[in-house]
């Protein structure tokens, strides 16, 4: 006999919803990231995007660069497998919401990684964002050098190695 109409019309309504919520995904927290960047006080280079748990968009006086925070790792989300995509998501809106929650902004640029990234210490508030982000379970202790996979021990991260 097939379904009743209201049926279809709240498969559409849930649709209408999901886009919505995708394209605030894609488009609203990029946007929420630049406005968060060029009006919170700072001191360095302005936060401008959040790439993933532990990579940033900044932006200097002389342009624009990706950073590499310092002191922590956290999962790709270019991951291997989907414990590690999920943590890689979670780590990425939390660096974003506590960059949206500091008063204050403080990248202090140390070097230049082998992709060309600058290196950075981020403070928060005058907090580092690394003893956050590994307390939150998020991310692991990180010095350079080889790092394990996010796959093997999900919950705790890799062990530097």
């Amino acid at each position: 006999m097939g379904k009743p109409p209201h049926k279809k019309r709240r498969s559409l309504k849930w649709k209408f919803i999901g886009g919505v919520v995708l394209v605030l995904l894609l488009f609203g927290m990029p946007v929420g990231d630049i406005v968060n960047g060029f009006v919170k006080p700072h001191e360095g280079c302005r936060v401008w995007q959040v790439t993933d748990g532990d990579t940033v968009k900044i932006w200097c006086n002389d342009g624009s660069y990706p950073a590499r925070i310092l002191a922590y790792d956290t999962p790709e989300l270019k991951a291997r497998c989907s414990s590690e995509l999920l943590m890689a998501v979670r780590a990425t809106l939390y660096l974003r919401w506590l960059l949206w929650r500091a008063k204050k902004i403080t990248v202090k640029i140390d070097g230049v990684d082998r992709y060309q990234r600058k290196l950075v210490i981020l403070l928060l508030d005058g907090e580092g964002v690394a003893r956050r982000m590994v307390e939150a379970g998020l991310a692991c202790w990180y010095d350079g050098g080889r790092r394990a996979g996010w796959c093997e021990t999900p919950r705790n991260g890799p062990a530097n190695g």
